[in-house]
């Protein structure tokens, strides 16, 4: 009896084996494929984001898309914007330009790494963003001219020089593959509308 019972644990121990060994076969494989579809997209350019229209005219934006300006000037404000069955997790804030002027930005709060919710930096102006997870970090071009991507290459040769454009949040540091995604705003009276955003 005893050798019976003998055989019937060790093909359980299999059976279970083979079931734990599958889960996580099946667990992992979608995982590492975005992330080497990520890498590849990244690599390719192409990797994008989709754009979610959150109200047509602002006119007919709801409040609770929107921010005042006075509480702007206190510092950066999060607002979770709810669309359908969605939630865009985003920081509204005033970034003092090169010119001397507030402008009013918002961005999406996911890190384009790993989908981590970033940090705003600056205190009262927004003037970056840093990942707590893998230490990407970001910097929201101030000029409204652009921020060149390559400061010193653009020294040398300034007729060739790329730039990034006003208000970006673009990578420079970390893992992170791709700029922070904007979220569109208007200004409307006394309050700071978010209209489209991309995720």
């Amino acid at each position: 009896m005893t050798m019976v019972d003998e055989d019937r644990r060790n093909v359980l121990k299999i059976f279970i084996g083979s079931s734990v060994a599958l889960s996580l076969g099946a667990l992992t494989t979608p995982l590492v494929g975005s992330v080497i579809n990520a890498k590849a997209l990244a690599l390719k350019g192409e990797y994008s984001s989709v754009e979610v229209v959150l109200c047509e005219n602002v006119d007919n934006c709801p409040e609770e898309y929107s921010v005042p300006i006075s509480e702007l000037r206190q510092g950066p404000k999060f607002v979770l914007l709810k669309k359908g069955n969605m939630a865009i997790p985003a920081v509204f804030g005033l970034v003092k330009a090169a010119d001397g002027k507030e402008y009013p930005a918002a961005y999406n709060t996911v890190c384009t790494h790993f989908g981590c919710p970033v940090n705003p930096t600056g205190g009262k102006y927004l003037t970056g963003f840093v990942c707590p997870c893998h230490g990407s970090f970001f910097n929201i071009c101030n000029n409204p001219n652009g921020c060149p991507e390559n400061p010193d290459e653009c020294a040398k040769t300034p007729d060739k020089c790329k730039r990034r454009p006003f208000l970006e949040a673009y990578v420079t540091g970390g893992p992170a593959p791709r700029s922070l995604r904007p979220i569109k705003v208007v200004v409307k009276g006394d309050r700071v509308y978010a209209v489209k955003a991309y995720i």
